[in-house]
């Protein structure tokens, strides 16, 4: 009836059934039901997701009531209904049907059609949190699930070994949470449920919590539930049962193993008897790319505690991307995590404040394993993918640490404070060839997640259609500003940062000068000590080899008051600071003996102009899109975003430092 419609099946080609197992439709059940909305369906866009025999073990094992045939509907890569038939149900059958917006209803199959019955099926009652917890899991064991149930301490614990059954469960009341961590269920087990969970007012996630995506195309060929399952109809249990999740993901090793007391003996304490071990209340954290919390560590040797920062990037615990994103970004987190096994203390060694790394481990794909990194000289994994690390953690759980404190949009005194840390961390590595040869082997040989290498043409051309948009909803306040000039002079700003951007990046790559640059140098990444002012830096992910001016580039284009940027020779006098700063140190550190002859004072703000720029591409071509006066100043608290697209006085600056930088870098190719 429908040749175009495309079916997802998990037993490929679905051939007819036998004439004897055929179950009848009954149109007539859908008069009775009310449909929210009357929109004809774009049939390119609707999917159908068959399972013909969810269950196929149990079906084996003669355990027909796990037994089911599921049907689900998605509609632009989201589901819209589903069907649940349980054919060992009752005489002939039982069947749950429905979705978002129809609600859920319950067909008893009879031996003619006539005599079957569709009832409207509502929402049981009670259930968690007015009546204790029912939890649902597979039968087959897995240490995680154990340790969830354990923290979870549910009254009744049920199993199965269906995913289809074991979510009808939960719609029907019999439990209040069916969750699962691996990926061990596809796309076509759940898209007939997710409907009617849904329906009824409840959620199916990943255990981070967002829905799946069914896209017939870039899931295949798989089709996996790649973050595991949790399914609930109240909201309070998926979020009672979501924290504990997280709690149980978050304090797991990577080779699996609780970590425990004797985990941290074994691993981060060898010398010492630890006897508990507790994650602090309020402490955990998700994002995109890393699940961080704290862990308050008791010994039994001298009856004190330490309180430890813990920080893990797992890709089967974080939210899915593109295969592109995902290599850029699992090259991040392992630049970090190698930074602190294999970097940290030589930079202590010569004066670089950082948070003390403790242990470091990475795992990969197989679940190979490394030891800790920081304790022992072990061979790291060959392409690892999966990495946790445990640092000394600022704060008042730490009395050597307790008196620093975040900063944003830094005034003076904390500018200075900034730009004499990298003074010194660039300092620290300055000449120093095998160090720097290691950095540009194990780092980023070119550092700065903005840097061009990085972001590519593609990003790149966006400048063409983001400046022309930018320009029309900031006419009025550029046309107001007196320090930028008309606005048909700024026309060509995106197609002039086009031109350039190349030469530009090239510019910024001279072996003679590099050195370790922390590659994200932003308030955002610092904490003040309350008293002194003194920095300490962390998230060293985009670290590696490149010039000190990149960092001093993002420093004061992405977190420095507009008061000290109003105009060039303040920006210079922050520069000069800088340069003077780097000067003492290396000559304290014995490496040269005069940086105004190797390294003079207008070569490097030359290399601070184009470090902009190149900092400056990312907001032309990206994070301008579609960005107005009032989309700025509304993620003005935000402080992981750049003043320079949350701030209006910053945003005017940039495009004043663009306009004036690529004039210069047009003049400079143009003599050249």
């Amino acid at each position: 009836a429908f040749p175009h419609l495309t079916v997802v099946g998990e037993e490929g080609e679905l051939a007819p059934p036998a004439p004897e197992d055929v179950v009848q439709c009954d149109i007539k059940a859908l008069d009775d039901v009310t449909f929210d909305g009357d929109d004809a369906l774009n049939l390119d866009d609707l999917v159908l997701w068959v399972d013909p025999l969810d269950g196929t073990k149990r079906f084996a094992d003669k355990m027909y009531d796990e037994v089911s045939v599921l049907i689900g509907i998605t509609y632009k890569m989201r589901p819209i209904a589903g069907v649940v038939h349980l054919p060992f149900h009752g005489k002939h059958g039982v069947t749950y049907w429905g979705g978002p917006g129809v609600g859920v209803f319950r067909s008893e199959h009879e031996e003619t059609e006539a005599q079957t019955t569709h009832a409207k099926f509502s929402k049981q009652s009670p259930m968690f949190p007015q009546r204790p917890l029912v939890c649902t899991v597979s039968s087959t064991n897995c240490d995680l699930v154990n340790n969830a149930l354990r923290l979870l301490a549910p009254s009744t614990v049920l199993t199965g070994g269906a995913t289809g059954t074991m979510v009808l469960g939960v719609i029907t009341g019999h439990s209040d949470a069916f969750f699962r961590f691996k990926a061990a269920t596809r796309k076509w087990d759940i898209c007939a449920v997710e409907p009617l969970i849904e329906a009824l007012g409840g959620k199916l996630t990943g255990t981070q919590g967002n829905v799946y995506v069914y896209d017939h195309i870039a899931n295949a060929p798989d089709f996996d539930n790649e973050r595991g399952l949790v399914a609930c109809v109240e909201p309070e249990a998926h979020q009672t049962v979501l924290n504990v999740l997280a709690k149980v993901n978050l304090t797991s090793a990577l080779d699996g193993r609780e970590m425990a007391p004797q985990w941290f003996q074994d691993f981060v304490f060898p010398a010492r008897q630890v006897s508990a071990v507790h994650v602090v209340p309020g402490s955990i954290h998700q994002g995109k790319h890393s699940a961080v919390a704290k862990l308050d560590v008791h010994f039994t040797d001298s009856d004190s505690k330490t309180t430890l920062f813990l920080k893990k990037s797992a890709r089967n615990e974080l939210p899915a991307r593109s295969a592109a994103h995902w290599k850029r970004d699992i090259a991040s987190y392992r630049t970090e995590a190698t930074f602190y096994a294999n970097f940290a203390s030589s930079l202590q060694t010569r004066g670089v404040s950082l948070i003390r790394p403790l242990a470091v481990f990475q795992s990969d794909a197989a679940g190979h394993c490394t030891r800790n990194l920081v304790a022992t000289d072990t061979e790291m994994c060959s392409d690892p993918e999966n990495f946790l690390m445990l640092l000394e953690c600022l704060g008042a759980t730490s009395p050597e640490l307790v008196n620093y404190e975040a900063a944003d949009c830094l005034e003076l005194d904390d500018t200075r404070q900034a730009l004499s840390y990298l003074a010194n961390l660039h300092a620290s590595t300055w000449g120093q060839e095998n160090l720097l040869e290691k950095a540009g082997t194990e780092l980023w040989p070119a550092a700065c997640w903005w840097a061009f290498p990085k972001r590519g043409e593609k990003e790149l051309a966006q400048a063409s259609d983001v400046w022309p948009q930018m320009l029309r909803n900031w006419e009025k306040v550029f046309e107001a500003e007196s320090s930028l000039p008309p606005t048909a002079e700024l026309e060509s700003l995106g197609e002039r940062m086009i031109e350039h951007a190349a030469y530009i990046s090239s510019c910024l790559s001279n072996a003679a000068l590099s050195t370790v640059v922390h590659g994200d140098f932003k308030s955002a990444n610092l904490f003040f000590e309350s008293q002194s002012r003194k920095v300490i830096a962390f998230d060293w992910q985009w670290s590696g080899v490149g010039l000190g001016a990149m960092d001093v580039a993002n420093l004061l284009n992405t977190s420095v008051s507009i008061s000290l940027l109003a105009n060039d020779e303040d920006e210079l006098e922050l520069l000069q600071f800088y340069y003077d700063r780097l000067h003492e140190r290396l000559l304290m550190l014995g490496v040269v003996s005069d940086l105004h002859t190797s390294y003079p004072f207008y070569a490097f703000e030359r290399h601070y102009m184009l470090a902009t720029l190149e900092y400056a591409r990312l907001l032309i071509s990206n994070f301008w899109k579609r960005m107005t006066p009032q989309s700025c100043v509304a993620k003005a608290a935000n402080a992981n975003c750049g003043l320079g697209y949350r701030s209006v006085p910053h945003v005017v600056r940039m495009v004043r430092k663009l306009h004036a930088g690529l004039e210069r870098v047009n003049s400079e190719r143009l003599m050249s």
